[in-house]
C-alpha cells in the first residue's frame, strides 16, 4: 500500500501577544473618595466630643489631645511630593478640608487660662492655617512647615505631650 502524498503542515502559530490590562482610571478617584469619607467621619467624631464638659485649667490641653488624634488620622500629602506630583491639588484639598474643620472645633475649645497654653494653641492654629493657605496657593516653602513644627512643639510641651518625633 502506498500512501498518497500530502502537503506539509503549516508552521505553528506564534503565541498570542499579551497586552497589559487597560489602566484603571477609577482607582485614584476611589482612594480620594475613601479618604474624604474617613476624614469626614473623624471630624464628625470630634464634633460629637466637642460638647463634653471639661474641668477648668485642663480644657485647652484636653481639647488639644483630642484634636491631635484627629489631625494624625487625616491622610498626609504623599511622601516626597512636589508641585508636579500628579493630583497634588486634590491631595491638598483632601487634607485641608478636615484639618480646617478640626482647627475650628479646637479653636472654639481654647480656654483663656492658663494664658501661655491659650497663646500656644492660638499660635498653632494660626501657623497651621497659614500653611494650609500657602499649600492651596502653591506658595508653600519649608519655613511654613518650620513655623507649624515650632508652634506644635510648644503646644505639646505646655500640655505635657511627648510627640516622639512623629509629625501630625
Amino acid at each position: 500500500m502506498s500512501m498518497q502524498w500530502q502537503p506539509p503542515l503549516p508552521p505553528p502559530l506564534p503565541p498570542p501577544v499579551r497586552r497589559p490590562p487597560p489602566r484603571r482610571s477609577w482607582l485614584p478617584a476611589a482612594i480620594i473618595g475613601s479618604a474624604i469619607v474617613i476624614a469626614a467621619g473623624l471630624v464628625a467624631g470630634a464634633l460629637i466630643l466637642k460638647d463634653r464638659t471639661v474641668p477648668d485649667g485642663a480644657g485647652t490641653c484636653q481639647a488639644w489631645a483630642q484634636t491631635r488624634q484627629t489631625l494624625r488620622s487625616i491622610p498626609a500629602l504623599p511622601q516626597d511630593w512636589n508641585w508636579s506630583t500628579p493630583n497634588i491639588d486634590n491631595y491638598i484639598t483632601i487634607q485641608n478640608a478636615p484639618v480646617g474643620k478640626a482647627l475650628e472645633v479646637f479653636e472654639s475649645e481654647i480656654a483663656n487660662d492658663p494664658a501661655d497654653v491659650a497663646q500656644a494653641a492660638q499660635d498653632y492654629v494660626a501657623a497651621r492655617r497659614h500653611q494650609m493657605q500657602s499649600l492651596s496657593n502653591h506658595t508653600y516653602v519649608a519655613a511654613d512647615g518650620v513655623s507649624v513644627d515650632t508652634a506644635l512643639g510648644n503646644l505639646n510641651r505646655l500640655c505635657g505631650i511627648q510627640d516622639n518625633g512623629r509629625p501630625i
